[in-house]
C-alpha cells in the first residue's frame, strides 16, 4: 500500500510541476519538484532506518538493534524465560533473566494506536513464537546443572 501512495503521489508531483511549467513559472516548478524530491529522501531514511531495526535469533542468544543505534545482546544462558508478552501493549516477547530483571526486545515492539484491536498482530505473535522456539532448543541441548 505504501508503494502505491508514493507513486501516486510521485506521479502527482511530476504533473504539478509540468503545469507549472506550461505556465511559465519556472521558479514555482523547481520548488515543487525540490520538495518531491525531499519528501523521497526522507521517505527512504525512514525505509533504511526501519531496516536496521531487528532482532535476530543466534545459536548463542537472542541479539537486536533499534533504529538509532542501540543494541542488545542477551545469552541464551542468561535467559530463565522468554515470556510472550501478549499482556503489555506492544511487546512481542520479554526475556526473564536468571538475575530476576525482565529486558523487552526492542524491535519486536509494537507502536499501539488507537486503531489497533485489543487482539496481537500476528507478526508479533509469530516474532515471539519464534524467540520461544530457539530458548526452548537451547535448553535441550543445554540442561541445567546443578541449579
Amino acid at each position: 500500500m505504501g508503494h502505491c501512495r508514493a507513486r501516486f503521489i510521485g506521479v502527482f508531483t511530476a504533473l504539478f510541476a509540468v503545469a507549472l511549467l506550461v505556465r511559465g513559472e519556472l521558479l514555482s516548478a523547481v520548488l515543487v519538484v525540490l520538495l518531491g524530491l525531499l519528501a523521497i529522501a526522507a521517505g527512504v531514511a525512514l525505509f533504511l532506518l526501519a531496516r536496521r531495526a531487528a532482532a535476530h535469533l543466534e545459536d548463542r542468544g537472542v541479539a537486536w538493534s533499534t533504529m538509532f543505534g542501540a543494541r542488545g545482546v542477551v545469552l541464551w544462558e542468561q535467559v530463565q524465560q522468554v515470556v510472550p508478552a501478549m499482556h503489555e501493549p506492544g511487546e512481542a516477547v520479554l526475556l526473564r533473566l536468571r538475575d530476576g530483571s525482565v529486558v523487552p526486545i526492542a524491535p519486536l515492539r509494537k507502536t499501539q494506536s488507537v486503531d489497533d484491536s485489543t487482539g496481537a498482530h500476528p507478526w508479533y505473535l509469530r516474532a515471539g513464537a519464534a524467540v520461544v522456539r530457539a530458548h526452548q532448543q537451547w535448553l535441550a541441548q543445554n540442561p541445567p546443572q546443578g541449579r
